[in-house]
């Protein structure tokens, strides 16, 4: 092709290779003009983050973000739609960190100028009508990302609206009140609520921030539109300290673990709410109820339904100590809270024989067992306050509703009598106040008498020769209970095992139910384990739900108690 043809081709392609061009340039102009705000949005989020050390000028740049966002969910794509509440969040989560920093801010309302923009920012006080956080009632906040990378498991989030964040309370005396030492963590979602412009107003914003409790509602309202709340209820446990190597040093060494032992509430206290009381096992420490509790938490029919505690405990105690502790425990809290409902038990291992002993009386069963020909002379002379006769004779505590087993020796492990347990056990160093009082009550010849060389441990106690787990199993537990048994996925139940404990010890004939999972002896946090529980206490529900008398309805309905009366109480109980 010659050059004057070539010439003539481009002449003729040259109008509509300028149509093309124009033509792009206008469809890149709108898809500018439509990124724009959402961009924009980004921005204020990131001149938030720069500014970070003047909280003032970073929490305007966080409304900036939030309002631009908030607003464009409606009208948006919906890559775009997602992006926009991801910057809402961020936002919301951010600005209740920075204005917590604050002293000068927080809580307070107060006037925000951010360029050419001004809010009037308040703060919303728990209501009646909305379920949110008192802002005085955290002493600071941590942002799950951190807490997570702390958690051995995944554990189930609730996608949707508002920032994500745990809120810490730290109380003078926080062990009084059943809390752990390093405060309360609890799950809260920030969000930010927008007014429209007023001419009287001179051209403010009104913004309101809310402190919303992810466990007692489930829908906000911002920009006008009812939509999903987010929550994030494995975060608050990431927070508590988890050190490496605790539940070997509680086994071997009780003593050094006396200052972390009894319960403690996961949450701030509601009469409203049923507790549910978990129990661990031989070598473990309650951190290992995380991934059960936050999975029970975040099914939508449960939660806010339920208020969870641990009990914490050196396994190298005495089994029979450990339930009188556990006992004692549970009496002060109906002291303390004594509109406190009824209780449902769940332990693991030697946690399920220490949950057992507070819904059976034994009059002198174990006591006749363990001291057999000297029981009674024993008896008589013995004070009914001394610390062996309350640990060996008690009645079921009245307040104990449901009891569940996981992979528990109600008959004992072969393995505490073997070279295994006789090597935990030699290394076993019973503290010396314990040995001190008991051996005030009981002199050599007496332990003699019983059979016992040394005072029983934690390991002793579940042998299948204890004097104590024989006669126990002879006890009728008073509660409906259920039985939760692993068998290593082999499937050869009646004769399976779960690696510790056989199913001719897991097994009880009376159980209102037992499921086989096919698991080890910690499968406490299978799947199968977790949905079983929840089939338990949805269960639980429906049976108060049946024996209530007359009306019904107040069963039937989430027991959410309004926030502002939840609040009031805990702060009664901290005054006092």
């Amino acid at each position: 092709m010659g050059h004057k043809s070539r010439c003539r081709q481009l002449s003729r392609l040259l109008p509509l290779l300028c149509c093309f061009v124009i033509c792009s340039g206008c469809v890149t102009q709108q898809v500018s003009k439509r990124n724009l705000p959402l961009s924009g949005a980004q921005v204020s989020l990131d001149e938030a983050r720069r500014t970070q050390a003047d909280p003032r000028t970073a929490v305007g740049h966080c409304l900036d973000a939030a309002y631009t966002a908030s607003g464009l969910v409606s009208s948006a794509s919906s890559d775009e739609a997602t992006d926009a509440q991801l910057i809402y969040n961020n936002a919301c989560r951010e600005m209740a960190v920075l204005l917590r920093s604050s002293n000068e801010l927080w809580n307070r309302t107060t006037t925000i100028q951010s360029g050419d923009h001004a809010y009037r920012l308040r703060f919303a006080s728990a209501s009646r009508q909305a379920d949110t956080w008192d802002p005085n009632y955290f002493d600071f906040f941590r942002t799950p990302k951190k807490l997570h990378s702390k958690l051995p498991i995944e554990t189930r989030r609730s996608k949707g609206w508002g920032g994500t964040l745990v809120g810490v309370h730290k109380p003078p005396d926080p062990r009084k009140f059943f809390l752990p030492l390093v405060g309360l963590a609890v799950p809260v979602t920030a969000t930010v609520d927008f007014t429209k412009l007023s001419s009287k107003a001179g051209g403010i914003r009104d913004a309101t921030l809310s402190l919303n409790d992810p466990t007692m509602r489930e829908t906000i309202r911002i920009a006008g539109m009812q939509r999903p709340l987010a929550g994030d209820f494995a975060a608050p446990f990431a927070y508590y300290p988890n050190p490496k190597l605790l539940g070997i040093q509680a086994l071997m060494h009780p003593e050094r673990y006396k200052e972390r032992a009894g319960l403690y509430l996961l949450e701030p206290y509601d009469p409203d709410r049923i507790p549910v009381i978990f129990v661990h096992g031989l070598l473990s420490i309650p951190q290992m109820w995380v991934p059960t509790v936050s999975a029970i938490q975040s099914d939508p029919k449960l939660h806010g339904r339920f208020q969870f505690w641990v009990f914490a405990y050196p396994t190298g105690d005495p089994i029979l100590l450990s339930a009188l502790r556990l006992r004692e425990s549970l009496q002060r809290i109906y002291q303390l809270y004594p509109r406190t409902k009824g209780m449902v038990l769940i332990g693991h291992s030697m946690g399920g024989l220490v949950i057992r002993m507070q819904a059976v009386r034994t009059r002198r069963v174990l006591w006749n067992a363990v001291f057999q020909n000297d029981a009674d002379r024993l008896y008589a002379t013995t004070p009914s306050d001394n610390l062996v006769k309350k640990a060996l004779i008690f009645d079921a505590n009245p307040h104990v509703e449901r009891l569940v087993f996981i992979c528990v020796p109600h008959r004992g492990s072969y393995l505490a009598s073997n070279w295994i347990g006789s090597i935990g056990v030699s290394l076993i160093r019973i503290p010396r106040t314990i040995v001190s009082e008991i051996g005030a009550a009981l002199s050599g010849s007496i332990l003699k008498s019983a059979g016992l060389k040394r005072l029983p441990t934690g390991i002793h106690g579940l042998s299948p020769r204890s004097p104590v787990l024989r006669s126990l199993d002879t006890v009728p537990i008073g509660v409906p209970y259920y039985s939760i048994i692993g068998d290593r996925g082999r499937g050869d139940t009646p004769n399976s095992s779960d690696g510790v404990v056989p199913y001719w010890s897991s097994h009880l004939a009376g159980a209102q139910s037992e499921l086989i999972v096919p698991g080890p002896h910690g499968s406490y946090a299978l799947p199968q384990t977790i949905a079983e529980l929840k089939r338990i206490l949805s269960l639980h529900l429906a049976t108060l739900g049946r024996s209530a008398s007359g009306d019904t309805s107040k069963i039937s309905r989430s027991p959410r108690r309004p926030m502002a009366r939840r609040l009031r109480s805990v702060w009664r109980a901290l005054a006092s």
